[in-house]
């Protein structure tokens, strides 16, 4: 076989700067094809996975799929992405261009291969790219050359590579480790492991303490409803180390006020409508059927106390970075500078010099966490607690209503387009909050 059509590669959008972060696999496998003239030795594929691992990934393995089964483990893949982690296809198989797809662009042949099935290169990433949490994408053709011919147009946190992906592999960084498979859930042993979960979240570790919930009288810009007390938190448990992505979300998104972005928060929704009844319940419902933890766990939005202990990850200040409000721009996105040049009819409030670089809404994880790697704990979205309760201040809020006691109760079916989402998974039967 030959190649007619070559590619246009897009590279890798920057994330940032280097950082760690989670990583996972789909291997396919299709070699016995049921034309011969297709077939390939059978790959070692103990070898492959074992290769994958040691590059930080966390490998799914199938082999010999049709079109059907093809497509739908593409995009059910897709679908469980970590968060600002890295998707990889991994396809071992015949990848031909021209008669063997309808759009005459690049085809990864199912294992019966007929002219007109498989599916496009461009179609496995740009499912990447749409679904998901993950926030660049590979897709390893690793038994084929690279091509010539008419450029293939691919998603800018995309790559497409071909035959040996070593250098591809090595030029990813660092990976983070994690406390156990998303399969089942165990307790993290010290603040700040990570666990990814079933859907492709990412969670932090919170243990028990105790801790001053509140802040001082001298606190600039308190309110009156930030008394200081000190809170024990009995049970430890897992937070969502970023605010529930679009990408996730399987609620209610018809709304219009939710942003296209798949790594932008989910806004406009209720605390007990859209994330009680019809986020939170069924993902229960599937954790206890499919035995990701017992029914003494539940995913639920964190108490008052809860969210306050781990957004302050053990700071006393104003914020969980210090009291200093010129670094807040590098820890959260609120009403800046940038929102104000924009003169928009609702940010004259913002702040004349401090500038985050967003006007609106910013992807889960741009700024930098607190101590227990939880990210946009302050500003970008306002999260709703379990009690009706707001906390963390968001892109409209001033810097001192994104500190870490600030608060305001809300009606718990109001929908704001500030107003998002941060999941944790405690101990269901027990307070895990009791004032002293």
């Amino acid at each position: 076989m030959h190649w007619s059509v070559p590619i246009f590669v897009i590279g890798l959008a920057a994330a940032g700067g280097v950082r760690a972060e989670h990583r996972v696999a789909l291997v396919i496998a299709n070699h016995a094809y049921q034309q011969a003239e297709l077939t390939l030795p059978a790959p070692d594929l103990e070898a492959v996975v074992a290769r994958l691992e040691r590059h930080g990934f966390q490998c799914t393995v199938q082999a010999n799929l049709d079109n059907n089964e093809l497509k739908r483990s593409i995009e059910g893949f897709a679908s469980r992405t970590p968060v600002r982690g890295t998707a990889l296809v991994y396809f071992i198989g015949q990848a031909l261009p021209g008669e063997y797809n309808k759009r005459k662009t690049l085809c990864l042949l199912d294992i019966k291969g007929r002219p007109g099935r498989g599916l496009g290169a461009d179609y496995v990433l740009q499912q990447l790219h749409a679904r998901g949490g993950s926030a660049r994408n590979l897709l390893a053709l690793a038994s084929a050359a690279q091509p010539g011919g008419p450029s293939l147009e691919l998603p800018g946190d995309s790559r497409l590579v071909f035959g040996d992906a070593e250098a591809v592999f090595n030029t990813l960084g660092l990976a983070s480790p994690v406390v156990g498979p998303p399969g089942k859930m165990v307790p993290g042993r010290k603040a700040g492991d990570e666990w990814v979960g079933p859907r492709g979240m990412v969670y932090c570790w919170c243990p028990p303490g105790r801790f001053v919930m509140g802040s001082p009288e001298n606190e600039p810009g308190r309110f009156s409803d930030e008394e200081q007390r000190e809170v024990v938190i009995r049970e430890g448990f897992w937070m969502a180390k970023y605010e529930w992505p679009r990408g996730l979300w399987r609620g209610n998104r018809k709304n219009k006020a939710v942003d296209e972005d798949k790594l932008h928060p989910v806004n406009m929704v209720s605390q007990s409508k859209d994330t009680r009844d019809r986020e939170l319940k069924p993902m229960n419902t599937a954790a206890w059927q499919k035995g990701l933890f017992s029914r003494a766990w539940e995913f639920a939005l964190p108490s008052e106390a809860q969210w306050e202990y781990a957004a302050r990850a053990g700071s006393e200040a104003s914020w969980s970075f210090g009291s200093d409000a010129k670094l807040l721009a590098r820890h959260a996105n609120f009403a800046d500078k940038t929102a104000y040049d924009t003169g928009g009819i609702y940010t004259n409030h913002a702040h004349r010099t401090l500038d985050d670089g967003v006007a609106g809404l910013a992807r889960v994880g741009s700024y930098a966490p607190n101590a227990w790697g939880l990210h946009d704990v302050h500003g970008n979205v306002a999260e709703w607690c379990d009690n009706a309760a707001m906390r963390g201040g968001s892109w409209v809020s001033r810097p001192q209503s994104c500190r870490s006691s600030a608060r305001q109760q809300m009606g718990d079916r109001d929908q704001r387009n500030y107003l998002g989402v941060r999941v944790i998974i405690r101990k269901a039967s027990t307070a895990s909050a009791k004032r002293k």
